[in-house]
């Protein structure tokens, strides 16, 4: 086969054996969620696929971002629904996305304190005016949310 068919095909490969592997949580629960434990991930899958880990890596990060911005969508959408419902203001609603990008930039900060991040969350909510259990029943804490 020549050059052109086989390097497409692996990277292509790669991406969706990634996607795959980061959207079912197979990393994360086999590997965690320290950088070393990733930068592991992603030495095994190049070698495995014969690739780089340089691809690996950012094939990871692609993702990561393009689930990133998926689900900066995705909360907005549910919190204007939240707006629309009367549960929270558009006031409100834009605290929130700030604090959550917030907590998206010190994300690697706060690992092992998940208990003590959502008591601070709780209080950050109460704090605002905003009652958790109805903003969790749009967005959830953590995952994906409800379905509304």
């Amino acid at each position: 086969m020549n050059k052109k068919v086989i390097i497409p095909a692996i990277v292509l490969g790669l991406v969706a054996t990634s996607a795959v592997v980061w959207k079912t949580g197979i990393a994360s629960a086999h590997f965690g969620g320290s950088q070393d434990n990733k930068d592991q991930m992603a030495q095994e899958l190049a070698a495995k696929l014969n690739v780089s880990t340089d691809q690996v890596s950012t094939a990871f990060a692609q993702i990561r971002t393009e689930h990133q911005a998926e689900r900066k969508i995705e909360v907005s959408t549910k919190l204007d629904q939240a707006v629309t419902d009367g549960v929270i203001t558009a006031d409100q609603k834009q605290k929130i996305v700030d604090k959550m990008a917030e907590n998206q930039a010190n994300r690697g900060n706060a690992q092992g304190q998940k208990g003590k991040n959502r008591e601070a969350m709780d209080q950050w909510f109460s704090d605002n005016g905003m009652d958790s259990a109805k903003i969790h029943d749009y967005i959830g804490f953590g995952g994906r949310g409800s379905q509304k």
